[in-house]
């Protein structure tokens, strides 16, 4: 087992936490506080969601960053090891220890220790954990002395551990030492419109600045659960621009469900909505931009309406984020027909 240990440079990673939903905005401006506290923190959030980012800004924003940052996934370790692999051991402790090692506790120093998936451990790290996190204190295995570290420990879980219906096997004791400070990351179902900036983002990284997405991927990307969040969002956008055969990636190169509603239009449809559309210009003497406003608040309060004027499924529906249906709202109602 090899950590990854991050030795942060200049610039902030909480530039990466892109997006501009009311969530995300809150996240950012709460994370230079937590990071000038360095108290033990405790990151919630769904898996893909970006608790590792989290951590990662947390240690460049604080006075650590020039110090180790270590990374130890929880989940991926044997029970037999996971004390092994946080407080190390003496040479002869077990069978295979054929000489002592260093645990992560000490190669984080005075650091950061980030442990992901900190739900995954057994009752006796456990034990062992909230002692060194009470005292600074630990002993490797095997062995009789006892070590000190000054490591700032982050830990991250993607199950809320003070859930009222959440299942046994964590310690009450420790999850109140882990969360002194609690850091939850929004899922991205509910960041509305950072979804597509998201998307943009990594069509951009991946290569594919030249494609636009298609209204319908558009609409289908604002209804589709992601329940592998940003990760999945990712994934699915770096294959559609390696699969896109046109200018345009569509619906089918997301593998995504296409939203009801969103068939293509016969000419005879598109003749009658463009001599619409063309006579709120002509006869009523409305620029491109108040025209544009009206059709909006039209669709808007329509989709108020088959939606029992419920806001949040009427901006799901319209593939917006409900804050976006108050704003469209205020400022329609300053355009009306001469």
């Amino acid at each position: 087992m090899h950590p990854e240990r991050h030795l942060s440079t200049t610039g902030s990673l909480a530039d990466a936490l892109l997006g501009q939903s009311a969530c995300m905005c809150r996240l950012k401006r709460r994370l230079p506080r937590v990071a000038k506290a360095q108290r033990t923190t405790l990151i919630v959030g769904e898996t893909g969601t970006g608790k590792e980012l989290v951590a990662r800004s947390l240690h460049q924003l604080s006075a650590r960053r020039e110090l180790p940052f270590v990374t130890v996934n929880c989940g991926a370790l044997p029970d037999n090891l996971v004390e092994s692999e946080l407080f190390g051991h003496v040479r002869g402790a077990f069978t295979g220890a054929e000489q002592s090692r260093h645990g992560l506790v000490r190669t984080a120093s005075r650091g950061t220790l980030f442990l992901d998936e900190v739900n995954s451990l057994s009752l006796r790290t456990q034990a062992r954990l909230l002692r060194f996190l009470e005292t600074g204190e630990y002993r490797p295995v095997g062995s009789d002395a006892v070590e000190r570290s000054e490591a700032w420990i982050v830990a991250a879980t993607n199950v809320d551990l003070q859930a009222p219906n959440r299942s046994g096997g964590f310690r009450e004791d420790l999850l109140h030492r882990l969360q002194v400070v609690r850091v939850e990351v929004p899922p991205l179902q509910v960041r509305g419109e950072d979804i597509l900036f998201l998307a943009e983002h990594f069509r951009d990284q991946a290569g594919g600045a030249g494609l636009a997405f298609t209204e319908g991927a558009r609409h289908a990307m604002m209804a589709h659960a992601w329940t592998g969040n940003v990760r999945e969002l990712r994934n699915r956008v770096e294959s559609a621009v390696l699969l896109a055969e046109g200018d345009a990636i569509g619906v089918e190169d997301l593998g995504l469900a296409s939203v009801p509603g969103l068939a293509a239009t016969s000419g005879a449809d598109d003749a009658r909505i463009e001599d619409t559309l063309w006579a709120l210009v002509e006869e009523n003497g409305l620029t491109l931009s108040e025209a544009v406003t009206l059709c909006e608040r039209i669709l808007i309060r329509e989709a108020l309406k088959a939606e029992d004027h419920n806001r949040t499924r009427a901006a799901s529906r319209l593939g917006i984020h409900v804050r976006t249906i108050f704003k469209k709202l205020a400022r329609t109602d300053e355009v009306t027909l001469h």
